[in-house]
C-alpha cells in the first residue's frame, strides 16, 4: 500500500516536471513568434505595449483613437480596426495590464479597471496624445468606461464594442471562487494551463466568434495564443476574478458619463450578452446612441469591421479639432 502511494507520488511529480517542460518550450515559442510589434513605454508601476498607426497623436488636430482589446487576447486582435482607421486617425493599440507585452508591477491591484485605465494613461500621455476617441471591446469595454468616467476632459467620445458592463446575474458563486484560485495558483499556471489551453483554443475561439465563422488566419493574426502562456494567463484569470466585482462598484457611475458614446452591440452575441450587458448601460446612460447588428456574434470587430470603424470615425469627426478644444478650455 505504502509502496504504490510512493509510485504515484512520484508517478504524479513526473508527469508535472513534464507539463513544466512542455510550459516552458510553449512559452518560448510562442515568445518568440509573437513579439512585440510596436513601443513598450515604461509607466508609474508597469509597462505598456503601444502599437502606433497612421499620424503622429502628438501633431495631429484631430483625436487619437485607443483601441482597448477583451480578454483573453491582446491588441494584435484590433489591428485590422486600426488599419481602417489608421487612414483618417492617429491610432494607438495597447496591450491592457498584464496582456500581450504590457506588464503591471504592482500584483492583483493592478488588475482593477481604475488601475488598468490609469496605467494606460500614463502611457497614452508618454506618446503625446492630448485628447482621444476611447474604443473597447468585451473587457476592454470595461476598462473604456472607466478611463471616460475617470478622465472625461481627456475623451472626446467613447466607442464600446459589445462592452462588458454589469455583474451577470447569478452564478455559483462558492464554485466560481474555489475554480480561480486553483486556475491562478502557480502549480496551474506554470505547468497545465498553457497546453491544455493551447489544445482547445481553436474550437474556444470559433465559439467565440459564433454565429458567424472563425476568419482564416485568425490564431495567427491575433496572436491569441500568447494569452496562454503562464503569467498572461494568470492575470487575465485575476481580471475575471476581479470584474463582478469592479463592475458592481462602476455600474452606479454610468449615469453620470458625460462623453459622447456610442455602443455597437451584435444581437446575437452569446458571450457578453446586450441583454445583460450594454442594453442596460443603454438604460442607465440614455444618451448613448446604439448600433444593433442583427445575426452578429461577439466578435463583429471583425466580420462587421468597416461598419464599426465608420461608427468611430463618426464620432472623430463630430469632436472639435484640437486647436479649438483647447482655445476653448477643454
Amino acid at each position: 500500500m505504502l509502496l504504490a502511494l510512493v509510485i504515484l507520488v512520484l508517478a504524479g511529480a513526473l508527469a508535472l516536471g513534464a507539463a513544466a517542460a512542455l510550459t516552458r518550450a510553449q512559452t518560448a515559442r510562442l515568445e518568440t513568434r509573437f513579439p512585440p510589434a510596436g513601443d513598450v513605454v515604461a509607466v508609474d508601476g508597469g509597462a505598456i505595449h503601444l502599437v502606433r498607426l497612421g499620424a503622429d497623436p502628438a501633431a495631429a488636430d484631430r483625436p487619437a483613437v485607443l483601441l482597448l482589446h477583451g480578454a483573453p487576447g491582446c491588441g494584435a486582435d484590433l489591428r485590422p480596426l486600426g488599419q481602417r482607421l489608421a487612414a483618417r486617425l492617429p491610432v494607438l493599440i495597447a496591450d491592457r495590464p498584464g496582456s500581450g507585452w504590457s506588464r503591471r508591477l504592482g500584483g492583483d491591484g493592478d488588475a482593477a479597471l481604475g488601475r488598468q485605465a490609469e496605467l494606460i494613461r500614463g502611457a497614452v500621455r508618454a506618446v503625446g496624445a492630448r485628447r482621444l476617441i476611447v474604443v473597447g471591446h468585451s473587457f476592454g469595454g470595461s476598462v473604456a468606461l472607466r478611463y471616460a468616467l475617470d478622465y472625461p476632459g481627456e475623451v472626446a467620445g467613447l466607442a464600446l464594442i459589445n462592452p462588458a458592463t454589469h455583474p451577470r446575474p447569478g452564478g455559483l458563486k462558492w464554485f466560481q471562487a474555489a475554480a480561480e484560485v486553483l486556475l491562478t495558483g502557480p502549480l496551474f499556471t506554470h505547468t497545465l494551463a498553457t497546453p491544455l489551453s493551447l489544445a482547445a483554443l481553436e474550437t474556444a475561439t470559433a465559439r467565440m466568434f459564433a454565429p458567424e465563422p472563425l476568419p482564416p488566419g485568425y490564431l495567427g493574426t491575433s496572436a491569441l495564443a500568447l494569452a496562454m502562456t503562464p503569467d498572461r494567463f494568470r492575470d487575465t484569470m485575476q481580471d475575471f476574478k476581479l470584474l463582478r466585482g469592479e463592475l458592481a462598484a462602476q455600474a452606479p457611475r454610468y449615469a453620470a458619463l458625460a462623453v459622447p458614446t456610442v455602443l455597437v452591440v451584435g444581437e446575437a452575441d452569446a458571450t457578453v450578452p446586450a441583454a445583460i450587458h450594454g442594453e442596460v448601460l443603454a438604460r442607465d446612460a440614455p444618451a448613448i446612441r446604439v448600433v444593433r447588428i442583427a445575426k452578429a456574434g461577439h466578435m463583429l470587430h471583425h466580420g462587421h469591421v468597416d461598419r464599426v470603424a465608420e461608427e468611430v470615425a463618426r464620432l472623430a469627426e463630430a469632436a472639435p479639432a484640437l486647436s479649438s478644444a483647447v482655445g476653448s478650455g477643454l
